[in-house]
């Protein structure tokens, strides 16, 4: 029997997602695309091309009204997968409301682009 150790449910998405690492000074030392595999309010999952190597990071996405949204988190852990792509864990690091908002207008998106409103 597997028990469930998240606080959250994880909701499976498809969006596309922006990355800006960020060093300890709050510059930016990379930035990327990759894909959203799955959110929930403590954090998302997205898939690159490239290993995320920095801790912190700052995430956007645009939303149905095509508004920037942003949230910063803190990269968990970045393993490989079995296709040559990198799966990150992030963990979100705002307030509970930017948080909300942010998976809110997330799976919106998701949700229009596949026709269902």
């Amino acid at each position: 029997m597997i028990i469930e150790r998240r606080k959250h449910p994880r909701i499976e998405t498809d969006n596309l997602i922006s990355y800006t690492c960020i060093d300890d000074s709050g510059n930016q030392t990379k930035e990327g695309r990759g894909k959203a595999i799955n959110i929930c309010q403590g954090g998302i999952q997205i898939e690159t091309h490239n290993p995320i190597e920095s801790e912190d990071i700052l995430l956007m996405t645009i939303d149905i009204e095509d508004e920037l949204t942003r949230i910063k988190g803190k990269a968990i852990y970045c393993a490989p997968d079995d296709l040559g792509k990198f799966r990150t864990g992030i963990q979100f690091l705002e307030t509970n409301e930017k948080i909300v908002s942010f998976v809110t207008n997330l799976l919106k998106t998701y949700s229009k682009l596949l026709g269902i409103s």
